[in-house]
Parts: structure tokens; C-alpha cells; sequence
């Protein structure tokens, strides 16, 4: 391995150890995936990895409240406050049909509807109900779970050895 090859893996590592935190922050499969144009800060057309470290080095700060180079359980969990309120608002936004701020139920489950106004959960239901006898199985349940994993690129509920 060449000197320059090892300090692309260097630089790459340190701007993923620099950003695992907010992404950790963030919650499990969600997390803020800037745009091209966010990530080339000089605006020459290519992402240079000083670029990919800088945003990590930025998102490390901010999340740094009290500026003491490390991040604590309460700044973390801030983080995904912060989060969660942001996605609040965009689930009332969206779904709030008689503007009141608030979400019913009613509300809530024509929310569930998908673009051709399908159930989405009734949908999921049927998905993971394979053998067609209107229940899911723990074998069903479990290669559901285990199918939304690999779709999200991570196992749920098992832990990694």
C-alpha cells in the first residue's frame, strides 16, 4: 500500500469517525443527507475528502454545545431532539387537514395513505403475511424484519458481533 493510498484511509476515517456521531445522534436510518452542492463548499464540481472531513468537523461542533471537544450523552440526545422536533413539524405540516396544529387520529391514518391513496400499513401487513392466513407469523415477522434491514443496510433487532 502506497504512502498516499494510506492517507486517503486516514482522512476518510477521521471524517467518518467525525460525522458516526451525529449520524448516531439522528436515530436509526434517518439522517439529514446533504445535497452535492451542500458538500462541494468551493464550488468546483467535485467533493474532495478535506470537504467530506470539514462538514464532519462542522457537524461535530455544533453538536458540541458547551465547545469542549466532546460530545456527551445529553448533547447527543439533544441532537436528536432537535431531530425529532424538526420531524414533528413536517408530519403536522403535511397532515394537519383542518389546520388546529394538532394531529387525530383521523388525520394521522390518511397519513398512512400512500401517493395512490393505498393503506400503507394494510399494505406492509399483506407484505409480511406471506402464507396469506391473515396473520403474521414470528417466522413472517422476523423475515420481515430481517428484509427491512437489508433494505436499510443494517440487521434489526441483532447485534453486531
Amino acid at each position: 500500500m502506497t504512502r498516499n493510498n494510506i492517507f486517503k484511509m486516514v482522512a476518510l476515517s477521521s471524517a467518518i469517525a467525525l460525522t458516526l456521531p451525529m449520524a448516531v445522534a439522528a436515530g436509526p436510518g434517518k439522517h439529514e443527507r446533504p445535497s452535492f452542492e451542500q458538500l462541494d463548499t468551493n464550488g468546483d464540481g467535485k467533493i474532495t475528502q478535506d470537504e467530506m472531513k470539514a462538514r464532519g468537523e462542522a457537524r461535530f461542533k455544533e453538536a458540541d454545545a458547551n465547545g469542549d471537544g466532546m460530545l456527551s450523552q445529553d448533547e447527543l440526545a439533544a441532537k436528536g431532539s432537535e431531530r425529532a422536533a424538526k420531524h414533528a413539524a413536517k408530519m403536522i405540516e403535511r397532515h394537519d387537514t383542518d389546520g388546529d396544529g394538532q394531529l387525530s387520529q383521523d388525520e394521522m391514518k390518511s397519513g398512512m395513505k400512500g401517493k395512490k391513496g393505498h393503506d400503507r400499513g394494510a399494505k406492509m401487513f399483506e407484505k409480511a403475511d406471506t402464507d396469506g392466513d391473515g396473520g403474521i407469523s414470528k417466522a413472517e415477522f422476523d423475515a420481515m424484519k430481517e428484509k427491512m434491514g437489508e433494505r436499510h443496510g443494517k440487521k434489526h433487532g441483532k447485534k453486531e458481533q
